[in-house]
């Protein structure tokens, strides 16, 4: 009797094991994944950024579906002092969920990011935290494609300050390796110079390297060390050892150099010269300086440093260290600031 007893039960057990445990059985379960932490993108730590409102961008978190993201900027590292909360944004495609921060942040301030995703309000781990500083005391009264200088130098005179040379019904030319005219304006991370000359010729008046133009911060020291600078210069045919057409681009000390072999040069002629400095769409991790001549690019080079400097001088010649192009005859001189 207590054999029968014993296997009905087990019969039982066996037949119930798909719905209930029996005995020391233990169920059987699926288990839901974690959510993971996004992975910062960018800004990423030790960046500058040039805008009061940057974008913020992550890594998707896995985990789950529908997944939604908060981003928190601080002033410090345990954000206790929140500045700025994006919530319950949805998730981004690509792989990645982006924020513009709002409110503006402070320029020339340094700030905390970090982000989270959740799932039914269930929140995972925030990513790593990191940080950036919003440039300072340039961008913010820096209008899009504004104008600082417009200058035809046809008129007998210059908006810029003087030295030496002399003014025709064609422009202003530089008489002497000492000569130049400089103007002052805003810093700006993305602008252009863009002007006019003639009177170029194969060779230069002295077989050496002469400048076009340069561009640099007079409170960093002199040109010759100064960690913002860039120069375009014309070498003479006796004395390449950089291509004929040079650019010099210093920004924060790091520099990057490019020429091309140009030498059929027509005094007749007025070539259009452009530089342009900054972010460009096609570029995201870095920035870029490229040189038109006559509407076409002739040198090109990316930098990673933002082009910040505290005063920025812009010298038709070079200054300082007397080379400025003899002869050149420049005119319709326009300095702004570039649509990125």
């Amino acid at each position: 009797m207590i054999r029968r007893v014993l296997f009905r039960s087990t019969l039982a057990c066996s037949f119930a094991l798909s719905f209930v445990s029996c005995g020391s059985e233990s169920p059987t379960s699926s288990s839901t994944p974690a959510i993971t932490a996004p992975t910062v993108q960018a800004p990423a730590t030790g960046s500058e950024v040039t805008s009061s409102s940057p974008t913020l961008t992550v890594g998707n978190a896995t985990g789950a579906q529908g997944l939604r993201y908060r981003f928190e900027v601080a002033t410090d590292s345990s954000f206790n002092s929140l500045v700025a909360v994006g919530d319950d944004l949805p998730e981004g495609g690509s792989g990645t969920t982006s924020w513009t921060v709002s409110p503006a942040l402070d320029p020339g301030e340094t700030y905390q990011w970090r982000a989270r995703a959740s799932s039914s309000g269930n929140p995972g781990p925030y990513s790593t935290t990191a940080n950036f500083e919003v440039a300072g005391g340039f961008h913010s009264n820096i209008p899009v494609g504004g104008i600082y200088v417009s200058d035809p130098l046809t008129n007998g005179s210059s908006v810029g300050e003087v030295y030496s040379g002399n003014f025709n019904s064609r422009g202003w030319m530089a008489t002497e390796a000492a000569a130049y005219i400089r103007y002052e304006v805003p810093p700006t991370p993305n602008g252009f110079v863009e002007f006019q000359v003639t009177n170029l010729r194969n060779p230069n008046p002295r077989s050496d390297k002469r400048a076009l133009i340069c561009m640099w911060d007079p409170t960093k020291g002199d040109f010759t060390d100064n960690p913002f600078r860039a120069n375009i210069s014309k070498y003479d045919t006796e004395l390449v050892t950089f291509g004929h057409v040079r650019l010099r681009w210093i920004s924060q000390g790091e520099e990057r150099n490019t020429w091309i072999d140009f030498y059929d040069w027509d005094p007749n002629h007025v070539y259009t010269f452009r530089m342009e400095w900054g972010a460009f769409p096609e570029i995201v991790s870095s920035q870029r300086v490229r040189v038109l001549m006559d509407g076409a690019e002739i040198l090109v080079r990316n930098y990673d440093k933002i082009y910040r400097p505290t005063t920025q001088w812009v010298e038709l010649g070079m200054a300082q260290r007397e080379e400025s192009l003899e002869q050149a005859i420049y005119s319709n001189v326009t300095i702004g600031v570039r649509q990125p």
